[in-house]
């Protein structure tokens, strides 16, 4: 997270925007993460609500659907403590001191129990609570008030009608001026009460793109993660949804522009499948959490409404991006694939990513891995990166024309000279038992971990007695090759022969014993 201090140089606007922005960017960016993000496959259940009679049931079914949309349970359940779901108690680690979200259940002591529908209805649009006070931005009223009044009342019914948590709210851990809440207004002055209001269907547009847009900019409130925001925490209007970083991953450009190469059904696919469009690799990070506890549950009329109106979204670049063509040389073509999409990171070490310039950190890598690694981790995806940088239009060779240019942007001359001729890196790139074990992780263990499609399992001796009896000469050959449901190379596009041999070498030195295949 970042925290970008105003100058106090008077007691005037810059002070004022100080002390008034309690949720600046790093509360946003916090909002759909928190559930799984930080323990893997850990996410909140659903708990079934009392339905009450077939007159209330109506009311709460449509309320529990626009939970959903809205993503209420990733926020306020925090599974890392093993909290009940909507209970509460989730922290938002800020610059400024935690927050921690309430307890919306129907508990008449620590929860909403005692609220009513019209003080629930104030805070969703106007960001008042129930004693009066202003709500501090973490809850993102700045987009719920554009959702209807009937559709408040449904989600009202909805937590009404949840099973009761006795569960006491956690105070705020806020220096105290950050914490006076009045002091929001000011906030307010400039980026809420400019903009506020319900949101209205425009006569020129399909019912399909009405639909999207008010889910989008209401309850699914997507721009707090995919658009860039300014010091204080308030939205940059001009590059609507063009994307932005969150929690060390980055929520890509969704606008027509970033979506460009995906039909509205591809698009609406994301949601259900975890997978980007034209299959450029699995959804990761807070946008995997936002599809396993909302988007998922989505009808198909609404993923298709929300997919028609982010299509036709036109913003303003943040970075002037050069388009990419096939005929362009390697380096050329990786200047403008890098400038497209790997400068978001490593530029300046976001999500952890190595530095484009940063001379030691390369060669260290390239020494470690070898170049065909490092073309493989950019294209498959490594760590936080997501396969191809979340680029959905990059083909591999661009992906790999860009790793080439970082390097050449980050060795010294003779080192990238050494460096781009594969044979004269033979040495670097080694089939040992070691460098195998690395290259088994990230391609092989797909199969051999657990045997799928056949394969013979890692460390399984009965299983690799009668292959090995066949000598490494045809082991190898089957690996470069393919055998049977195995493609050539176990579908790595990206590995070198050397990367198959030792590969090779650390499952049979693994999966017998008394042999030492380390010198074949």
């Amino acid at each position: 997270m970042r925290c970008i201090q105003i100058t106090a140089r008077s007691l005037g606007l810059s002070f004022l925007l100080w002390v008034c922005i309690a949720a600046p960017r790093p509360v946003f960016a916090l909002h759909p993460i928190g559930t799984s993000s930080d323990i893997i496959g850990v996410y909140p259940s659903y708990p079934e609500p009392n339905f009450g009679n077939e007159a209330q049931a109506e009311s709460i079914r449509k309320g529990a659907y626009l939970a959903k949309i809205g993503d209420c349970i990733a926020c306020h359940t925090d599974t890392k403590s093993g909290s009940e779901a909507f209970a509460g108690g989730l922290p938002i680690v800020t610059p400024f001191g935690t927050f921690f979200s309430p307890n919306i259940t129907p508990d008449q002591e620590t929860g909403i129990g005692n609220w009513n529908e019209q003080e629930f209805i104030r805070l969703m649009h106007r960001g008042i609570r129930r004693d009066g006070s202003n709500a501090f931005p973490a809850l993102p009223y700045v987009y719920f008030n554009r959702v209807s009044v009937d559709d408040l009342k449904f989600l009202w019914a909805y937590l009404q009608a949840l099973p009761p948590v006795n569960k006491r709210n956690k105070g705020n851990t806020l220096p105290i001026v950050m914490d006076w809440r009045v002091l929001q207004y000011g906030w307010k002055a400039f980026y809420f009460y400019p903009d506020q209001g319900f949101f209205k269907n425009k006569p020129d547009k399909s019912t399909g793109w009405n639909r999207g847009a008010y889910l989008v900019n209401g309850l699914g409130h997507c721009t707090m993660c995919h658009t860039p925001m300014n010091f204080v925490g308030a939205e940059k209007k001009k590059y609507f949804l063009t994307g932005n970083f969150i929690e060390g991953y980055w929520a890509p450009d969704i606008t027509s522009r970033g979506l460009r190469s995906g039909s509205r059904f591809q698009v609406a696919n994301v949601f259900l499948d975890g997978q980007l469009i034209n299959r450029a690799g699995p959804v990761r990070g807070p946008m995997a959490d936002a599809n396993h506890d909302s988007l998922r549950y989505l009808t198909e009329a609404d993923r298709l409404a929300i997919a028609t109106y982010l299509k036709s979204v036109v913003s303003r670049q943040p970075r002037n991006i050069p388009q990419i063509t096939a005929e362009q040389s390697n380096l050329k073509r990786g200047q403008q694939v890098y400038a497209n999409v790997c400068v978001l990171c490593h530029l300046n070490g976001e999500a952890s990513a190595p530095r484009i310039g940063d001379q030691a950190d390369w060669l260290t890598r390239l020494k470690q891995s070898g170049r065909t690694s490092l073309y493989r981790h950019a294209v498959n995806g490594f760590n936080k990166m997501p396969p191809k940088g979340a680029c959905v239009t990059c083909t591999n060779n661009d992906i790999n024309a860009a790793v080439d240019y970082i390097l050449f942007h980050s060795l010294l001359r003779t080192q990238w000279d050494e460096f781009k001729n594969p044979a004269q890196t033979q040495h670097l790139t080694t089939t040992s038992i070691a460098y195998g074990e690395r290259v088994y992780d990230e391609n092989c263990s797909l199969c051999h971990d657990n045997g799928k499609f056949g394969a013979p399992q890692v460390g399984d001796q009965v299983q690799w007695a009668p292959l090995i009896r066949k000598n490494m000469d045809t082991l190898i050959l089957h690996a470069l090759n393919g055998f049977n449901h195995m493609p050539a190379k176990g579908g790595c596009t990206q590995c070198s022969g050397s990367d198959v041999i030792a590969a090779v070498k650390y499952m049979v030195q693994t999966s017998q014993s008394g042999g030492d295949y380390s010198l074949w």
